[in-house]
């Protein structure tokens, strides 16, 4: 969808990332999200990038192929190259998080998911983090900082965590 006068939906909890000389606007809580783990309305909004084109000022919405992550708010993002990745976030029901990572390639505009959501390896299921990528070496890195999510959903439970009297962990 190409118009001069496109704009996006209003949005919370969502990230814009800078690749060359576009912006690339993806989830977040906006109008009509349900609030379930996953279902075909999800999908459709999920399978959207909203991308803005900085020396014309036009943005668009584009659809993308391959399966989005769930965790569609909140989510920690970071490029590196052509790619774009996403780390964890909120599903939009009850106190459901994610410990996934996904790549968006934007010149496929393609999904890929790198490494499942599971309670059992890798960083906690959580969401309103940081992520940052980096060179060592000539290597590429992503780095995860901070966030929050339930103990409950996270065994088990991560070293140097603080959590709330609710189960949330609410520092590292």
């Amino acid at each position: 969808m190409a118009a001069k006068d496109y704009k996006p939906v209003e949005r919370g909890w969502h990230s814009t990332v800078r690749v060359g000389d576009y912006l690339y606007m993806w989830g977040g809580l906006q109008p009509g999200l349900p609030k379930v783990h996953n279902n075909d309305k999800k999908k459709a909004l999920s399978s959207l990038m909203e991308v803005y084109h900085l020396p014309t000022g036009r943005w668009e919405q584009k659809p993308t192929t391959g399966n989005p992550p769930l965790g569609i708010f909140a989510y920690a993002s970071a490029a590196i190259g052509n790619e774009i990745f996403y780390f964890g976030g909120g599903c939009n029901h009850d106190s459901c998080f994610h410990n996934s990572l996904y790549s968006f390639n934007v010149d496929t505009f393609t999904w890929r998911e790198l490494s499942p959501t599971t309670p059992h390896h890798g960083p906690m299921m959580k969401g309103y983090c940081s992520m940052l990528a980096f060179q060592v070496n000539g290597e590429d890195y992503l780095a995860v900082i901070g966030g929050q999510g339930p103990s409950s959903n996270n065994t088990p439970t991560q070293p140097n965590a603080e959590y709330d009297s609710k189960g949330m962990v609410s520092r590292f």
